[in-house]
């Protein structure tokens, strides 16, 4: 067993389950072509059904010309449909990226020019980011957790926002301003750093993309604009995929962020860093795929997402372990939650 006395706490636990997590740090390419399929059929799911009931309803494709054509109670139904419908949505487009977060980590494939093209067209372009860019700042954030070097901890320590603890008043109206729309101006510093359109016509990325990537990523971008454009679509395009990515999405995002870390500690991984087991409704919004083993992850980023739930089962049998780890049930809810310790 190794000697505590000479290892930092976090060491202790990387050399004591060395063995599980080479064998956890295995890739399964198929998995991963699963987990996308997954994704982006639920995503036609959510878009179809909208679509075919107006269709049925009204006998018109034309979203704007249907919902004129309802009665009061027809648009109710319809914009039931689109809430559920944007909720699903927004919650796979939290999704997409973290499995693009495994590919910033090499955990897609072993063929890395494969995995960041796969990364890249099925997971980052569609909700606006590129591989590569997301990659600068995330590596930083993991060598540099809570330090100034951290480009996360950063940004958010000095953003009132992410102030906690919080009057839980301002906390929820925080949460709506999101789904509004009115964080969109100061999420911009945050998110500006992993989107690919600031770069698109900067020579080389401004240094930040390559040729080849502003070329994908504004081929990818004209073939959707020109399949919406084509399908007459525009309406529900913006309605049920660049609404929910930039009020939903961002409110997910916002909880999970909050979560992960606690901006005030800077000491272990096991004192900065927090898991949540989640509902099943919090594992498909706030934490999709497994982001919400955190601890894990910052501990053993080798270990693709799949796998995080085997090693968190496996050093939760740890006494010493389960002592120190923040851990938590849920996001919300009364009792075993992580908001009811943050918010006052």
């Amino acid at each position: 067993m190794p000697d505590t006395s000479t290892q930092s706490e976090t060491s202790y636990f990387r050399s004591l389950y060395s063995e599980e997590v080479r064998r956890l740090s295995e890739l399964q390419p198929a998995r991963v072509l699963r987990l996308i399929a997954w994704q982006w059929l639920l995503i036609a799911v959510a878009v179809a059904v909208p679509v075919a009931v107006v269709r049925a309803m009204t006998g018109e494709t034309d979203l704007l010309a249907a919902i004129s054509g309802l009665s009061f109670a027809g648009q109710c139904v319809v914009v039931a449909l689109h809430a559920v419908a944007m909720v699903v949505i927004a919650g796979r487009q939290h999704a997409l990226p973290v499995i693009m977060h495994d590919a910033v980590h090499y955990r897609l494939f072993h063929n890395r020019q494969l995995a960041e093209i796969v990364s890249n067209w099925f997971c980052a372009f569609p909700v606006g980011m590129v591989t590569s860019l997301y990659r600068r700042s995330h590596l930083a954030h993991h060598f540099f957790t809570n330090r100034p070097a951290d480009p996360d901890w950063a940004i958010l320590a000095k953003d009132e926002d992410f102030a906690f603890p919080k009057a839980r008043g301002a906390f929820y109206k925080l949460l709506l301003k999101d789904l509004a729309g009115a964080n969109l101006r100061s999420w911009w510093k945050t998110i500006r750093a992993w989107l690919g359109y600031p770069y698109l016509f900067r020579r080389a990325g401004g240094g930040l993309l390559s040729r080849s990537e502003r070329i994908q990523f504004g081929i990818f971008w004209l073939a959707v604009l020109g399949v919406v454009t084509w399908l007459r679509a525009w309406p529900w395009f913006v309605m049920l995929w660049v609404l929910p990515n930039y009020t939903l999405t961002l409110a997910f995002m916002r909880v999970r962020a909050i979560a992960e870390h606690d901006l005030h500690r800077s000491e272990t991984e096991l004192d900065r860093t927090r898991h949540v087991d989640g509902t099943f409704i919090e594992r498909n919004t706030v934490a999709p795929l497994n982001i919400n083993y955190h601890i894990v992850h910052h501990l053993w980023p080798s270990i693709p997402l799949y796998n995080l739930p085997k090693m968190h089962a496996i050093v939760m049998q740890n006494a010493r372990f389960r002592a120190r780890a923040l851990a938590w049930r849920s996001y919300f809810g009364k009792a075993g939650s992580l908001f009811s310790t943050l918010l006052i």
